[in-house]
């Protein structure tokens, strides 16, 4: 099935049409899903909570892939959240790293929310490409700074050091753009 039939398929509510969005993505969700959450049990039932959201939509997603990375990325992230009273997860550490740079959502409007969207997106196109591919690495996808130093056969030392340049610029340009932190 294509994508255009899988969301027809969706609307229906024909289960074959959720095999299909199972088959074709599974393994890219599972695998953003276990990148942030570091539990395979974990990992499948947050893929399993977007696909609920999925099927139960009224209408479906314009663009399943993207719409899917951003659900399973949000449910991971609320599930970090959710264990955060439990104990401290090493995942909160890129919520904590980018947090010197971003105001504090609970004091921003709808309005303001979306214009730090746009600000943020503006801020990830004006970078590098490898300044951009190791800050959606780390913060989008949830690698460790190991990893992203075995990616790019180089120290994690100049792999922080990079991604604390990066959100030094990030800082900056929120600063300009009128949001100030916390």
């Amino acid at each position: 099935m294509t994508d255009l039939e899988i969301e027809r398929g969706l609307v229906r509510r024909d289960e074959e049409a959720l095999l299909s969005l199972q088959d074709r993505y599974g393994a890219y969700c599972f695998s953003i899903a276990l990148r942030l959450l570091r539990d395979e049990e974990l990992a499948r039932e947050c893929v399993s909570d977007v696909y609920l959201g999925v099927w139960n939509a009224d209408k479906p997603p314009r663009n399943l892939k993207a719409y899917l990375a951003k659900a399973v990325r949000n449910t991971a992230l609320h599930y970090i959240e959710r264990s955060r009273a439990q104990k401290r997860s090493a995942n909160l550490v890129l919520l904590d790293e980018l947090a010197e740079c971003l105001p504090d959502p609970g004091r921003e409007g709808e309005l303001e929310n979306r214009l730090l969207k746009d600000c943020l997106n503006r801020f990830v196109r004006s970078l590098r490409q490898e300044e951009r591919q190791l800050f959606l690495l780390r913060y989008w996808y949830g690698y460790s700074l190991s990893e992203l130093a075995q990616m790019r056969h180089c120290s994690e030392g100049r792999i922080a050091s990079l991604l604390h340049r990066t959100r030094g610029k990030l800082k900056k340009m929120l600063e300009k753009e009128g949001f100030h932190h916390g």
